[in-house]
């Protein structure tokens, strides 16, 4: 049978054997080795074209000339017989990363629609509690009796902080993607410190930041990002630290049930913070339920509700840790290598 230079078929990432009359596979490299002990179960090697999944009729279509897809536990090639100097050749060429690309970009559309959708939906919710809004405020004139008019303050503030609620995520779910630039994460520090600086003085709250010299880099809506931190810091205002330590930094780590992958890292880290608003305010966070008393009550304001949306339209996240006397507010963006 006809030889393959060792070191060609080493060094291709494309997996090549010999195909005999029967379809035994003989493998030329390590590419499709690994191939077929993807497709080989106990007690029972790949050593041939239907161990492969492939069947006469895919058999066929291949010595005419077609590629023939197979995939195993998610998995995927395209698979193609070659005939060369009086001998059949199988080539598998991997298309996992390819398979995985557009079934990522068939959600991805999926997505947008719903969030379209979902946009309109939120909209006319909002609508719906705006008249509310108005009907308690016709009524309030005829309401004489002193828990009657309790019970209507409190339906019409907790109705306002959810039209405002409702607001903030249809900006979030309508809002197109806008340019992405490349920044530096401490820069986005810095211009979200110098808007929150005049908040921290007023409150006495020490803030403690010392930039990195080599800072982690990312591709992002600036001023998005910048506000998103912006919303935290005040937020942190609110809950009168006595100092706040911000790091910038990055590492790598899995989110969710994602795959692990670089991150560009802000915390934002309290001291000093009441018990039960720390432990409130990582449980919203979370995705507990109480949007709407947190908002009312403080604390969580509305602005880092949204700011909770835009991380995580961005790619990233925003997260809450309270330990050791302590609560912490992570922002992650995805980081470039």
């Amino acid at each position: 049978m006809t030889s393959l230079p060792a070191a060609l078929t080493a060094a291709l990432q494309d997996g090549i054997a010999a195909v005999d009359a029967a379809g035994a596979l003989a493998a030329r490299n390590d590419a499709m080795r690994a191939l077929q002990a993807a497709f080989s179960r106990p007690g029972a090697h790949a050593a041939d074209l239907r161990a492969l999944g492939v069947d006469a009729a895919d058999e066929a279509r291949m010595r005419a000339g077609e590629a023939v897809a197979v995939s195993v536990r998610a998995r995927h090639w395209r698979l193609r017989l070659v005939a060369a100097d009086g001998a059949d050749w199988l080539l598998a060429t991997e298309t996992t990363d390819a398979w995985r690309a557009g079934a990522a970009h068939v959600e991805l559309a999926r997505l947008r629609a719903l969030a379209k959708a979902s946009g309109t939906i939120v909209h006319d919710f909002n609508n719906m509690l705006n008249a509310a809004i108005g009907l308690a405020a016709m009524v309030r004139p005829l309401v004489v009796d002193p828990v009657d008019v309790q019970i209507l303050q409190e339906l019409t503030q907790g109705t306002q902080h959810g039209a405002q609620l409702m607001r903030s995520v249809a900006r979030m779910l309508t809002r197109p993607t806008g340019d992405r630039s490349r920044a530096a994460l401490t820069a986005l520090v810095d211009e979200a410190l110098t808007t929150a600086n005049k908040s921290f003085l007023q409150r006495g709250v020490k803030v403690e930041w010392a930039p990195s010299p080599q800072p982690p880099l990312l591709r992002t809506e600036i001023a998005e990002s910048v506000q998103s931190l912006w919303h935290g810091m005040i937020a942190i205002c609110e809950m009168k630290p006595p100092t706040l330590r911000i790091v910038a930094d990055a590492d790598t780590f899995a989110v969710g049930d994602g795959r692990p992958r670089r991150w560009a890292r802000v915390r934002l880290v309290a001291a000093g913070v009441d018990p039960a608003v720390a432990a409130e305010t990582v449980r919203l966070l979370a995705g507990a339920t109480g949007w709407l008393k947190a908002i009312g009550g403080g604390a969580l304001t509305a602005g880092l509700a949204a700011s909770l949306f835009v991380q995580r339209r961005l790619g990233g996240d925003l997260r809450a840790v309270a330990a050791d006397g302590e609560l912490t507010l992570e922002y992650l963006w995805p980081a470039l290598a």
